[in-house]
């Protein structure tokens, strides 16, 4: 286990590089940290700050490990490992978004919009430009960040098909205001938070989502799957990390740090390491055991 320093503020997400070899933090208020986890000194390099403009939840490496990028409210933000160059691309089309998500490819992106139209909107790059591909009205809807799966075919608000917005599975939400969202590597689930409450929608059917209750009165606040998709690793306000049977959601094992509140959580791609970002910046890094 080891614990990496970042600077006072909340992390807001973890991520890997795909070989498990980086880590990088976006902490609110001071920037992205990134690590190299083959150094015998772990010292981060600190890059960007972050002033209220970051969108959460899309801290990503490229698939050839050499980039890592964030989005910001009008924008993708990159940077490039080899050169040390950071490089800002601000997308038209996000001009009244209020919050918006890019698919892992970089070809799809669905866009939030509220005042005064109140829309959702799928979009494709076609001929180096944003094309529209569907339109979406949420005027008598509440609407949070949307949450795309990993194939990028599809988000999840209610869930629909990102190439036409038809709704494809509706599942009941028992409670009345969102929580965060997460699809099964494979897609066959959806998971959420909602306070005390993990819930687990099956897909396609939806329907009633099954529950599982934290066993003390702290809240639930970040969610990450193994990438195998058996288990379902959950960071509490009370400083641990919950460890899920995906499709039980029976608890099978907890991690204990004495950090503070946990706010965020990744799992490497390779499966052998996990990473929680905590509300006063540290990072902690521990070895897994068999998943």
């Amino acid at each position: 286990m080891r614990v990496l320093k970042t600077a006072a503020g909340e992390v807001r997400d973890v991520a890997f590089s795909p070989d498990s070899r980086a880590v990088a933090a976006a902490v609110a208020g001071q920037g992205v940290f990134l690590w190299n986890l083959d150094l015998p000194t772990i010292a981060p390099v600190r890059l960007e700050q972050i002033n209220g403009g970051y969108q959460p939840a899309d801290l990503r490496f490229s698939a050839d490990r050499r980039q890592l990028a964030w989005n910001l409210t009008t924008g993708r933000h990159t940077y490039d490992r080899d050169t040390r160059n950071a490089t800002s691309e601000a997308f038209a089309v996000l001009e009244s978004a209020i919050t918006w998500r890019l698919g892992a490819d970089g070809t799809r992106l669905i866009s939030n919009h509220g005042l005064s139209d109140y829309y959702l909107a799928g979009w494709q790059w076609k001929e180096d430009e944003w094309v529209r591909q569907w339109h979406l009205s949420t005027r008598h809807l509440s609407v949070s960040l949307p949450t795309l799966s990993p194939a990028s075919d599809r988000f999840a608000i209610l869930t629909r098909d990102t190439a036409t917005g038809a709704v494809q599975t509706v599942g009941t939400y028992p409670y009345s205001y969102a929580g965060k969202l997460a699809f099964h590597p494979n897609g066959e689930q959806i998971a959420g938070l909602n306070d005390m409450t993990l819930l687990a929608w099956a897909l396609p059917t939806g329907a009633d989502p099954r529950l599982a209750r934290n066993d003390n009165r702290k809240h639930f606040t970040a969610l990450a799957y193994h990438p195998n998709g058996c288990r379902l690793f959950v960071t509490s306000n009370d400083a641990t990390v919950h460890v899920f049977d995906a499709r039980s959601l029976d608890r099978v094992n907890r991690y204990t740090w004495q950090l503070d509140k946990l706010s965020a959580v990744a799992v490497s791609p390779d499966g052998t390491l996990a990473a929680a970002g905590s509300a006063n910046g540290d990072v902690v890094v521990w070895d897994l055991d068999d998943q």
